[in-house]
This record gives C-alpha cells, sequence and structure tokens, in this order.
C-alpha cells in the first residue's frame, strides 16, 4: 500500500513539474506573438525549434565591430551614442573617448555637418568629406552614409569608408596620365622635327648629289687620264648610290603612318606589280604562278609596295643558272607561327627557289640597312624588307619568313580579319 501511495506522488510531481514548463512555454509562445519577445522558429524534419534572437543581436554586434568601416550611430544633432573599433583605429582614439561626443568634431570642417543634415531631406545621403584622426595633428579624405533609423530608432546611422589607399591609386592615374600626355606630346615634337628632316633629306641633299652627277659626266666627257676617269666613275657611282639611300630612307619614312584602309583585291595589285617589273622579271627570265587570292581590308598603296618587294627580291636572290619561280598562294594552314592566337587571319605565301639563307640571318633580314651580301654581289640598301615589316604591322599582321640555303625561302603574310 505504501508503496502504491510513494508511486502516486511520483507521478503527481512529475505532472506538476511538466505543468510548470507547459506554462513557460505557453508564456513565452504568447510573449513571441505579442511581439514582447525577438525569436525565431525553425522546423528541422518536421521538428519546430525556437531560436531566440539574442544570440541574432550578438553576431550582427560582433560583425559591426568587426566591419572594416566606421559604424556609428548619433543623435540628429550629432551626439554620438555608439562607435566600433574601425572608427576609434581610424581616429587615433578610443570607443570609451569617442561616445558621448559630437560627431562634427571630427570633420575638417565643422559646419559641413549640418549640410550633411540637411541634405537627408532631399534623399542625399552620400558624401566624400575629411575626417581628423590623432586628436586633429592629421586628415584623412573618407566616404560617408548616412541612414535614418526612424521610427524604430530616434538615432541616425553612419558608414565611414578610409577613402586615403583610393586616393593614392587616384593620384598615381592622374601622374601617370600627365606623363602620357607629355610624352605624346614630346613624340609629336618629335614627329615634326622628323619630317622637317625628311623633307631636307629629300629635297635639299638631293640637289647637290644632282649637281655632282651632272657636272662628274660633263668632265668625263673631256680627255683625261684613265686613272682620273676612274675617279670620276668612283665619284659618280657613289653620288647615285647616296642619291638611291636618300630614295629609300624617304620611302621607309612614308610608311610609319597607318592609312585609310579599303577592300583590296590582291589578284589586282599583284598583277599591276608584275607589269611595273616587266624589265626585270624579263631580264631574268623569272616565271610567277599565281592562285587565286582573297579581297582584304588594306592600303592598296602600300599592298603594292609589300608585293613589289618580295617579288623584286626574290627576283634579286634568284640562282645565277636557274630562273626564278616565285609561287605566290593563299595557304589555309593557319595553326602555326601565328603572333595572337585568338586573331583569325588571311595568311599569304610567297615562295621562291632562290639562294636561300642561313637560319642565323632570318632575324636580322627585317632589320633597316640589314644587308647579308656584299654590294658588287646585290645591288639595294637593306631597306626594301625593314618596309616589308612596317608596312604588315601598319595592318596589325606580321610577316615572317622560312628559307633553306640553295633551295629557297618563304615569306609568310598574315592579315587579320576584320
Amino acid at each position: 500500500m505504501k508503496d502504491k501511495d510513494k508511486n502516486i506522488d511520483t507521478l503527481l510531481a512529475e505532472i506538476a513539474a511538466l505543468k510548470e514548463e507547459l506554462f513557460e512555454s505557453n508564456s513565452i509562445v504568447n510573449a513571441i506573438k505579442q511581439g514582447d519577445v525577438d525569436a525565431l522558429v525553425v522546423h528541422n524534419n518536421g521538428v519546430p525549434q525556437l531560436y531566440s534572437l539574442e544570440t541574432a543581436d550578438y553576431t550582427y554586434r560582433l560583425l559591426i565591430e568587426k566591419f572594416r568601416q566606421g559604424a556609428l550611430s548619433i543623435s540628429r544633432d550629432g551626439l554620438i551614442l555608439y562607435c566600433n573599433d574601425y572608427f576609434s583605429k581610424l581616429t587615433g582614439i578610443s570607443s570609451e573617448m569617442i561616445i558621448g561626443t559630437y560627431l562634427n568634431e571630427y570633420f575638417d570642417n565643422p559646419a559641413q555637418f549640418v549640410q550633411l543634415i540637411e541634405a537627408m531631406k532631399y534623399g542625399i545621403t552620400t558624401h566624400e568629406i575629411l575626417l581628423k584622426s590623432e586628436s586633429g595633428t592629421k586628415t584623412f579624405p573618407a566616404y560617408i552614409a548616412l541612414t535614418d533609423l526612424e521610427p524604430a530608432v530616434e538615432a541616425i546611422g553612419i558608414v565611414i569608408t578610409d577613402l586615403t589607399e583610393k586616393k593614392k591609386h587616384e593620384g598615381a592615374l592622374i601622374q601617370h596620365q600627365s606623363e602620357l600626355e607629355e610624352k605624346i606630346t614630346e613624340l609629336n615634337r618629335i614627329n615634326r622635327n622628323l619630317k622637317e628632316f625628311i623633307h631636307v633629306i629629300s629635297h635639299d641633299l638631293k640637289e647637290p648629289l644632282r649637281k655632282i652627277v651632272m657636272h662628274s659626266e660633263r668632265i668625263q666627257g673631256n680627255n683625261l687620264t684613265e686613272t682620273d676617269a676612274k675617279s670620276m666613275s668612283v665619284m659618280k657611282l657613289s653620288a647615285l648610290r647616296l642619291n638611291s639611300l636618300i630614295d629609300d630612307l624617304v620611302q621607309y619614312s612614308s610608311h610609319t603612318a597607318q592609312l585609310e584602309r579599303t577592300e583590296v583585291d590582291l589578284n589586282s595589285v599583284i598583277s599591276e606589280v608584275v607589269d611595273d617589273l616587266e624589265i626585270s622579271i624579263t631580264d631574268k627570265n623569272a616565271q610567277i604562278k599565281m592562285s587565286k587570292l582573297p579581297v582584304i581590308q588594306a592600303s592598296r598603296v602600300q599592298m603594292r609596295q609589300l608585293f613589289a618587294n618580295l617579288i623584286t627580291n626574290a627576283i634579286k636572290y634568284s640562282k645565277a643558272d636557274t630562273p626564278p619561280l616565285i609561287q605566290i598562294y593563299q595557304d589555309d594552314n593557319i595553326n602555326t607561327d601565328i603572333p595572337i592566337q585568338n586573331t583569325k587571319f588571311v595568311k599569304i605565301k610567297i615562295k621562291d627557289n632562290g639562294i636561300g639563307m642561313e637560319s642565323g640571318h632570318l632575324l636580322k633580314i627585317f632589320t633597316i640597312f640589314q644587308r647579308l651580301h656584299a654590294k658588287n654581289e646585290y645591288s639595294g640598301n637593306g631597306i626594301g624588307l625593314a618596309i616589308c615589316k612596317k608596312i604588315m604591322e601598319n595592318h596589325s599582321g606580321t610577316i615572317t619568313v622560312e628559307s633553306t640555303p640553295n633551295e629557297g625561302t618563304t615569306f609568310n603574310l598574315y592579315f587579320p580579319i576584320l
């Protein structure tokens, strides 16, 4: 009987405890419903779990404290109610010393605070300002954003971003731009001087050379000794060679600019070049084979100069006992030797059966005045291929070369498809 009464007492105690827990739970639920307590109910596999938002508030405060921007709350008259550690670091003053002071005390221009508050009425909430740091000994640029927290709280939220590094980068960029403009101005000045220099070369120097050649021919007509006649002949040839060099220099300088591009039929251009070179082609018994070539966007004048130089080069450096054979065709295999892989190109090949050249010479031939042979072997001033390279650069393309001694040379022209 006693055991039975004991069990009843235990059960009654457990029921009372459960009623107390239920009462507490109901009180919490009612408080949540009435808005007296903030909470979050999460359903996990059908089982509701209750979380107080006190934890979320702590996380929010921790986030604000770790924020890499200054965060404050102020009254409408600027009294600082709260500031995070980052704002304290910006000003060089502890947060305990900051709270209870007024925000305008940290402005380089304290009167600017009133302007910021007034601007909020018109929806303007962001500004660039100067703030003081280290007890007012220094200033730094900052970006300030204001948020009115009413009616929830009678306060204004402030976020301040330090713009010191940004301003440094902007200053460096302005400095670089200024230096670039100065260099462009200097480059334009150099170009003007170069044009004047070219004018002197092409006009003022050629006139005395013409007179040297003319008078040397007159003197050669007189009764000269064999030695004097030979000296006059050397003088005349030197003057003619210098005249040719001047023409080549002027021609090279004329290809520095990118002329206006139009649709150019390369078949038509090369046919015109072949007509112009008829005498040298006939003298060498040269044969030129050309397959169907594309129409490209280019300068017609520069295309004529390009192919004239390459065909002339192939005829000049032909074998003494073998007539030149020059083949010009479009090559669809452009997977190799392309300078810019993400650009589409048209590839034109100019192949000859001439004397060729050693691999060590391939990088030199596009350099101005570079000659691989003695003057008494082949004529020219070593400018033709340099002009070809410049023309291809003007067209955003490139030129490469392949060659085998005693077998021939192949030039590859890459024209970007615009």
